[in-house]
């Protein structure tokens, strides 16, 4: 595909106009050609936003983890470590999740990364709802299980029973009956 177009403005025209799949294969090829931020800021984010739409998120996140690459402003940083952290959970990269947390310490204030925290035990929340109304028990137990060690005490029992009723529905015999123990105690 031939690339024409000189700026951002020109870019985004000649995108608008194409399908998904097209404008994907486009916009590669417009980050591989251009060095002007501006453009590769547009292509990271479009990209990003396109792979995640399509269920693609191992490929949505590498774009965003380039995006955070050519971002301007330290509030523009948090917010694509948060998409980040938010494709990751969507994606299933559960064990990856910390590591993009961690890199919020850099460029967050305290008052921040408390909120971050909050938006995230409830990315964590809404994934494991979802996976229980579609009967994938397995996947929800998963995420309950990371969600267990990262919310407060006074949450940690309601996540446990959920937990508990989890195990059951698998046939998880011998840690429920553990976990049971524990929250008798």
């Amino acid at each position: 595909m031939q690339i024409l177009e000189k700026n951002r403005g020109e870019v985004e025209v000649r995108a608008s106009k194409m399908s998904d799949f097209l404008k994907m294969e486009y916009l590669e090829n417009c980050a591989r050609t251009f060095r002007d931020i501006e453009i590769l800021r547009y292509c990271y984010s479009e990209l990003s936003k396109l792979y995640e739409k399509n269920i693609m998120y191992p490929e949505a996140i590498k774009y965003i983890e380039k995006f955070q690459e050519v971002c301007i402003s330290q509030r523009e940083k948090i917010q694509a470590y948060i998409r980040e952290i938010e494709l990751l959970i969507k994606g299933g990269f559960y064990e990856r999740v910390n590591f993009a947390y961690n890199k919020i310490f850099e460029t967050a204030s305290p008052k921040e990364i408390a909120e971050i925290e909050t938006k995230i035990i409830n990315m964590y929340k809404s994934e494991a709802e979802k996976f229980e109304k579609s009967n994938k028990n397995a996947l929800a137990l998963r995420v309950y299980e990371r969600l267990a060690r990262a919310v407060k005490d006074s949450e940690k029992p309601e996540i446990k029973n959920k937990i508990l009723i989890l195990y059951k529905k698998l046939g998880k015999v011998r840690e429920s009956i553990e976990l049971e123990r524990e929250l008798q105690r």
